[in-house]
C-alpha cells in the first residue's frame, strides 16, 4: 500500500505542475534513465567491441606474418629444387659427355672395310650405294678456367663426327641382324637417322648414317 500510495502521490505531484516543469521532470528522467542504461548495457558492450577488435587485429597481424614465413619457405623450397634439377641436369650432361669423350677413336678405322666385311655373314643383305659423308662438329671447344675442375666442364677439344652414308637392301629381319651385328662386334662406332622403306616386299631398303668419333679433324676412314 505504502509503494502504491506513493506512486499515487508522486503522480499527483506530477500532474500538478505546469506543462514545461512536466517537460523538463520527463527530460530529466529520461535523461538519468539513459546514463543509468548506458552505464550497464552501452558501455561494457562497447568495451567488448574493442577487445575484440584488438583481438582481431593481433590475429591478422600473426596470420599475415605467417603467410609471409610460409610464401618465403615456399621459395627457398622452389628455388632448392630447381637447383638440384640443374645440379642433376648438369650431371647427367657431364656423364654423357665423359661416354663420348671414352668413345673416341685413337685409331683410324676404315668404316667402308667395316660395313661391307660384316655382309660377308648376311648373303641376303647387298650394299647399295656407300657414301663419305662431310665431317662435322658435334661439341666445339671450351675454353677451360684452372680453378674449375675438368671432371665439371666441356671438351677442351672439339669433337668431330666421321661418318658414311649407307643403303643396304634385304629382308626386313636380315637387315636388323645385320645391324645388331654391326653394334655387337664394332666398338665405338655408332649409328643413326635410319630410314626404312619397302622397295618390292619382302625386300626392303635401309638407309642409315655410320659414324666414329675423333677429336681430328681429319681422318681416313674409307
Amino acid at each position: 500500500m505504502n509503494s502504491i500510495f506513493s506512486f499515487k502521490q508522486l503522480r499527483d505531484k506530477f500532474y500538478s505542475l505546469s506543462v514545461r516543469e512536466q517537460l523538463m521532470v520527463v527530460v530529466v528522467v529520461g535523461v538519468g534513465v539513459y546514463f543509468i542504461f548506458e552505464s550497464l548495457v552501452f558501455t561494457p558492450q562497447i568495451n567488448r567491441h574493442n577487445e575484440l577488435m584488438a583481438t582481431r587485429a593481433l590475429l591478422d597481424s600473426q596470420v599475415a606474418a605467417l603467410k609471409a614465413e610460409i610464401s618465403v619457405a615456399t621459395k627457398t623450397n622452389v628455388d632448392l629444387e630447381k637447383a638440384q634439377l640443374e645440379n642433376a641436369k648438369i650431371k647427367k650432361q657431364l656423364e654423357n659427355l665423359q661416354a663420348v669423350l671414352s668413345s673416341m677413336q685413337v685409331t683410324k678405322p676404315q668404316i667402308s672395310e667395316l660395313v661391307k666385311s660384316a655382309l660377308k655373314d648376311y648373303p641376303h643383305v647387298t650394299l647399295v650405294s656407300l657414301k663419305t659423308l662431310p665431317v662435322t662438329t658435334l661439341i666445339a671447344a671450351v675454353q677451360t678456367n684452372r680453378d674449375v675442375p675438368v671432371a665439371s666442364i666441356a671438351a677442351e677439344k672439339p669433337i668431330y663426327k666421321h661418318g658414311v652414308e649407307v643403303e643396304i637392301h634385304g629382308g626386313y629381319l636380315d637387315l636388323l641382324a645385320y645391324i645388331k651385328n654391326l653394334e655387337d662386334n664394332s666398338q665405338n662406332v655408332f649409328w643413326s637417322d635410319a630410314r626404312l622403306l619397302t622397295v618390292k616386299y619382302p625386300e626392303t631398303s635401309l638407309r642409315l648414317t655410320i659414324f666414329i668419333l675423333s677429336d681430328q679433324p681429319i681422318l681416313e676412314i674409307s
